[in-house]
């Protein structure tokens, strides 16, 4: 089997339903309740990293970034869809326990295969937790701005994996290149892990800090996790 093939099988055997999309008054929520083989879903990070590799050093940083970017947001996040949210979450397997939305956020990068220390950085409060992942020049800080201006700074800066902090939440900020996402373990709702519409998300409106590290634009943080 051709390594082209082998990742196509791989990827599909990762879920077995298709995700489902939930509008609820402005803002779209995408949730799970698929079955989840986990392990195809790292050994396609594995495989994904093996093609790149070589090439590695020939492609231009938005190929890296975007390389990086789908790896975390296409096939490692989506396992997590749905799985309950808990402050002492600590599991370590889709849809199997609850987890805190810092673990989400650590586990998930180790998993798209970014040699982390998961327990440590998960329990760091979330400025830390940014500043540790993300070099100096790719993390913004904006405090008492309105929705909208933090919305209107993330359009402009164009596709991206962001890692976000706010008052008493972590997460993810997807800039798929059409819609802005919100990736994260909630503790509001429906109380588990969702990919919101971040013009939509309650949480990132009422937060009056945030600081976000472009974590996909980070030259280190691309050749550590290609090396790994």
């Amino acid at each position: 089997m051709n390594k082209i093939l082998c990742l196509a099988v791989l990827l599909t055997a990762c879920y077995s339903k298709e995700k489902k999309e939930t509008s609820i008054a402005h803002h779209t929520v995408v949730s799970s309740a698929r079955s989840i083989n986990y392990d195809s879903c790292k050994k396609a990070i594995a495989i994904i990293k093996r093609q790149h590799k070589t090439q590695w050093a020939k492609l231009s940083n938005a190929e890296k970034e975007k390389c990086f970017a789908n790896a975390v947001t296409n096939t490692i996040a989506p396992a997590w869809l749905g799985t309950k949210w808990d402050f002492n979450g600590i599991t370590e397997v889709p849809q199997q326990g609850k987890i805190a939305c810092g673990y989400f956020v650590t586990t998930v990068l180790r998993d798209a295969g970014l040699p982390i220390a998961r327990v440590k950085m998960a329990q760091c409060a979330s400025e830390q937790m940014v500043t540790t992942l993300v070099q100096d020049k790719y993390v913004k800080r904006f405090s008492n701005i309105g929705l909208d201006n933090f919305m209107a700074y993330l359009k402009l800066n164009g596709f991206g994996l962001y890692v976000i902090g706010l008052d008493n939440h972590t997460g993810f900020i997807f800039n798929d290149g059409l819609d802005i996402w919100f990736i994260h373990s909630t503790f509001i709702g429906t109380a588990d892990v969702q990919r919101e519409k971040a013009a939509g998300s309650t949480i990132l409106k009422n937060s009056k800090y945030r600081i976000v590290g472009k974590i996909s634009a980070d030259e280190k943080v691309l050749e550590k996790w290609i090396d790994n």
